[in-house]
């Protein structure tokens, strides 16, 4: 759909033409999904000091491999759910804080302009298609919410390249700073050790694959009048459905395919 539009609510007073704005939906699952990684990193606190008497559990392996950080060796021999609870595992605060940060700015973008329930299919494949990428090509442990929320980093590039000619400026200044950010951490995550990158990667391409699909699609209203009017957002509930089992066909396929050729060798 061509012609410009806004993506807020709007506001001031009323135009003297038809002007279009994209309904946001607040970001409610953002905000759970903020909750729950940090109930998970205090819950490492205390089952380290229960269980081994340490104070410092979200840095002791130990402790985060019990609670199900991403370990090669342990999902081949079946653990497959680590690929999902590595997510929302963090070694140490400062990993907790970068990626809570992520999540806090590009949330409420992606849950705003996609709605809740297809944001959450974006950052739950996006992110295990991520921890299925680390455990196909690095061998080493690890844990954390980056490829989630590199998944919507997918998406927010995704969304703003396509509707980049009807947001004018606004959509062009989001998507630069969308790829800008992209560069920057991948940079610094090839730059600086103990990054997992492939992770990031495996959730950047994931997000996008997801986000081209769930794309909404917006129609104007059947009465056009003067001033701000709300788009309507098209349903596509089959279309999603299906979009949907489609990646997660994917996704088993790609962790089949992880698991035939065998864990990368340790370097």
């Amino acid at each position: 759909m061509r012609g410009n539009f806004r993506d807020v609510r709007p506001t001031g007073s009323p135009s003297l033409t038809p002007t279009f704005f994209i309904p946001l939906v607040p970001p409610r699952i953002s905000r759970v999904l903020i909750g729950v990684n940090l109930c998970v990193f205090a819950a490492t606190f205390v089952y380290g000091l229960l269980v081994f008497g340490v104070w410092n559990g979200p840095m002791d392996l130990r402790v985060l491999y019990r609670l199900g950080m991403k370990s090669n060796e342990a999902i081949l021999n079946g653990e497959t759910w680590r690929l999902f609870t590595a997510m929302f595992l963090h070694i140490g605060p400062i990993h907790l804080i970068s990626n809570l940060i992520g999540l806090y700015w590009l949330g409420p973008i992606i849950e705003g302009h996609y709605g809740h329930l297809r944001f959450a299919v974006i950052y739950l494949l996006g992110g295990l298609l991520g921890s299925i990428a680390s455990y196909a090509f690095s061998p080493a442990l690890s844990a954390g919410a980056s490829g989630a929320v590199f998944a919507l980093l997918g998406a927010t590039i995704i969304y703003f390249y396509r509707y980049r000619e009807n947001m004018g400026r606004q959509g062009q200044s989001m998507l630069q700073s969308a790829l800008v950010i992209l560069v920057i951490n991948l940079a610094l995550g090839f730059s600086v050790s103990n990054v997992d990158n492939w992770g990031h990667i495996g959730g950047l391409v994931g997000g996008a694959i997801v986000a081209i699909g769930l794309l909404p699609r917006y129609r104007q209203p059947a009465v056009v009048r003067l001033g701000m009017q709300a788009l309507a957002r098209e349903p596509r509930i089959l279309w999603s459905l299906t979009w949907t089992f489609v990646c997660a066909l994917l996704l088993l396929a790609a962790y089949q395919a992880a698991t035939n050729a065998g864990p990368p060798p340790l370097r």
